[in-house]
């Protein structure tokens, strides 16, 4: 039995060194070592599906920097895409403005529709998009999808066949097959994106599920998302035919499906990514860095809060720099687990003199950061581990003033429906749930 342990202790001190060496972030190597040492089967087979990535080195381009931000230069050189100027831009609040301007773009598509969504509900709003999708591939436009496995669970097999059989293309992203499971299965694509005949693009936070538009035991559900014509759309169809290929679609050459727009709408917009290779930190180093060029404000939705260090520190140097720094989060989300680790967040937060504010009148699920009311981002990445340092996401930075003004004006808006916290009351709350969300913050970078 000897050989047996020493053989044992051998694998657990290989994965750990495996660990150690591939979680470049301190905390994030630490809670994954401590998984695999106090629990070594569940935590090594644990990391296996959830933690491990294979690292996919590829070489970053030099870049001319003359004329740009140090934002855009940065995403340039991560991300690849360039600020694009003529671009007209659609700011959809919530459910009912996104669905109605979705459909009616589904409804004119005349060559093809480009979907891809991290949850597709089978319920009333997925089967109305369903019927839309196989009525134009009846007639002819090409319609291919992506969903993630894990994210749109309850999509039935039945809806998948009926699209199909309406010769409609659709693929999962990384699908589970039990008993047989895969390396990496915690990363999921969690983008949503839509691109109709190569001219109209949407992406934000909003999925395709009927409670965006009636809300659930949570309340309404609040929300952004955009509709974007012009330059931007062609990064967003490369984006989706790049990960039509990883999930075994096949290669598209996308310069078949961009179409001239016609805009010149003078709206500058960069579209950036979280994915495998060089653009893996892309989002966190972006958020960063805007949030470190504040001068004088920067505001903050999310409706999970549990960011990496990179991000949280630059949070705390501009509060403590005398930026005003705001930041929104639910007053409860869809998991009781992540609110418990999220409010020992919130508690560095006040320490650091930002202004908190819990979200009440329903569930805010917005991703929106605006600085100084000169660059904003939506998109789909929470500001947490999952989204910044292992799921597939999508952001789009924008660089026009009214813009970005309008979105301020929204945040602005939703802080009537919110709960300022104040340090005094904020730490007489329930002692337990204090302890428990301190003692659980080392599991933030697993959640």
């Amino acid at each position: 039995m000897k050989w047996v342990f020493a053989v044992y202790s051998a694998i657990v001190v290989a994965v750990v060194v495996h660990v150690l060496r591939r979680k470049r972030v301190p905390s994030v190597a630490a809670a994954w070592a401590l998984t695999v040492i106090l629990f070594p089967v569940a935590g090594m087979l644990l990391y296996l599906l959830a933690g491990y990535r294979r690292r996919e080195v590829q070489a970053r381009p030099e870049q001319d920097r003359r004329g740009r931000r140090p934002l855009e230069t940065l995403l340039l050189r991560e991300c690849g895409s360039e600020p694009t100027l003529n671009n007209r831009i659609s700011l959809l609040h919530n459910g009912n403005n996104a669905f109605s301007a979705l459909i009616a773009s589904l409804q004119r598509a005349s060559r093809s529709i480009h979907m891809e969504y991290y949850i597709f509900r089978d319920d009333r709003i997925g089967r109305t998009i369903s019927d839309i999708l196989m009525r134009k591939a009846r007639s002819g436009v090409e319609v291919r999808v992506i969903y993630d496995a894990i994210g749109s669970w309850g999509l039935s097999r039945r809806a998948i066949r009926c699209l199909r059989d309406a010769g409609v293309r659709i693929f999962p992203f990384r699908p589970l097959r039990f008993p047989w499971f895969r390396a990496g299965v915690g990363c999921r694509n969690h983008r949503k994106i839509v691109v109709v005949d190569g001219k109209t693009a949407y992406l934000g936070g909003i999925n395709i599920a009927k409670y965006y538009l009636d809300g659930d035991d949570l309340g309404k559900w609040r929300d952004e998302h955009l509709r974007i014509e012009g330059d931007a759309v062609a990064d967003l169809q490369r984006l989706f035919a790049a990960d039509w290929q990883r999930v075994g679609g096949g290669a598209l050459r996308v310069e078949e499906y961009l179409a001239g727009h016609g805009v010149s709408g003078q709206v500058p917009i960069q579209i950036a990514w979280a994915e495998e290779g060089p653009s893996r930190c892309a989002l966190t180093d972006a958020f960063a860095a805007a949030i470190l060029a504040a001068r004088q404000r920067v505001r903050i939705c999310s409706p999970y809060f549990m960011p990496p260090p990179l991000v949280m520190d630059a949070i705390r140097i501009a509060a403590r720099s005398g930026v005003q720094v705001e930041v929104m989060v639910p007053v409860s989300s869809d998991s009781h687990f992540t609110d418990l680790v999220s409010e020992s967040f919130l508690t560095d937060l006040l320490e650091a003199g930002a202004e908190v504010f819990r979200y009440g009148k329903g569930f805010l699920h917005a991703k929106l950061l605006v600085v100084d009311e000169r660059v904003a981002s939506v998109g789909t990445a929470n500001m947490d581990y999952r989204s910044l340092e292992d799921n597939l996401e999508v952001t789009a930075f924008i660089y026009h003033p009214p813009t970005v003004r309008s979105l301020a004006e929204t945040f602005d808006r939703d802080r009537a429906a919110c709960t300022r916290l104040d340090t005094a009351s904020w730490e007489r709350r329930s002692l337990w749930r204090s302890v428990a969300g301190d003692l659980m913050r080392p599991l933030a970078p697993l959640l």
